[in-house]
Formats: C-alpha cells, structure tokens, sequence
C-alpha cells in the first residue's frame, strides 16, 4: 500500500476510534441489541481501518465477525461457511459489490438462508433503492459507517427476521 494511503488509512482510523468510543459510553444504553448477541457477521471491506471500526462496534454487543479484503475472499468463505449478515463495500479491488452479490447468490448453498445482505457505499447512487431492490440487498450504510449506522442495520435484520416468522 502507497505511503499516502496508509497515512489516509491511520486518519481515518483515528476518527473511527473516535465514533468508537463514544458507542461504548453509549452501551448502557443498548442493551436491546442482546438478541444479536453471538450473530457472525462476514464484513467484505478492503480498508483495514474500516474493517477494524465495525468489528470493534460489533463486539459491543457480543457479535462475531469475520473479515475479508477482497471479492474472491469473499465468494470462498461464503461457499464454505455461514454467517447472520453480510455487509459488502461496493467497490473492491477485484470486483463491483452488486456483482459480487450476483455471484454469492448464484453459488449459496440451496440448503440454508441467504442471510441479508448490505451494502457500504461511498456516496448516494443514483437508483440506489432500486440497484437494492433489483439485487435483493436488503439494506446500505453510507461511509463513513457510523455506530449508528450498524445498530440500524442490525436492528432492521431482527425485524425482517420476525416478518419471516410470521408469514
């Protein structure tokens, strides 16, 4: 990695440590996320620096992650292992997150749940709502993901996961 990009990399890090450490004043707070506890979570997320932020904010409320820096990383381990979640960036260094979807899906195995899914994206797309839509993407964060952001998506996984058992 450049020197320029390590530097960016350790800035935005020290931000996101800043988020982070205002979450764990906030954890009192949050206890209703203890039906997320023991969840695993696969983040595919080439930064470093952002893969270390959300899966120190996941181990606030006592949830696995398993992280990977590129597409192909990711298509192995969803091929041989499961997870609650999937939180995709959109751009990795080997392939667009919407394909990366396409290919998950194409490759799950027919016998368990595709879990949710959700994209990090760096800026609003034109059509976001409707790229999700079409890509059975359940949800997105905006980056730079914020605590707030995670607990929304978790959130928004628990009441989907209720909506399915109701049916």
């Amino acid at each position: 990695m450049p020197p320029q990009e390590v530097e960016k990399s350790l800035e935005e890090y020290g931000s996101c440590l800043k988020v982070l450490r205002e979450s764990f004043q906030k954890k009192e707070e949050e206890k209703y996320l203890t039906f997320a506890k023991g969840m695993k979570v696969l983040i595919i997320e080439e930064n470093i620096a952002w893969q270390k932020l959300i899966s120190a904010c996941l181990r606030t409320w006592e949830i696995k992650s398993i992280s990977v820096r590129s597409g192909k990383e990711a298509h192995m381990y969803v091929k041989e292992n499961t997870c609650d979640l999937i939180l995709v960036d959109q751009i990795l260094p080997d392939v667009e997150g919407v394909e990366l979807v396409q290919k998950i899906k194409k490759h799950h195995r027919k016998q368990e749940p595709l879990p949710p899914i959700v994209m990090m994206v760096s800026y609003e797309i034109p059509q976001l709502d409707k790229i999700l839509k079409e890509n059975e993407i359940s949800d997105y964060m905006i980056k730079p993901v914020d605590v707030r952001q995670i607990e929304r998506v978790i959130l928004n996984c628990q009441k989907n996961e209720e909506i399915k058992e109701e049916a």
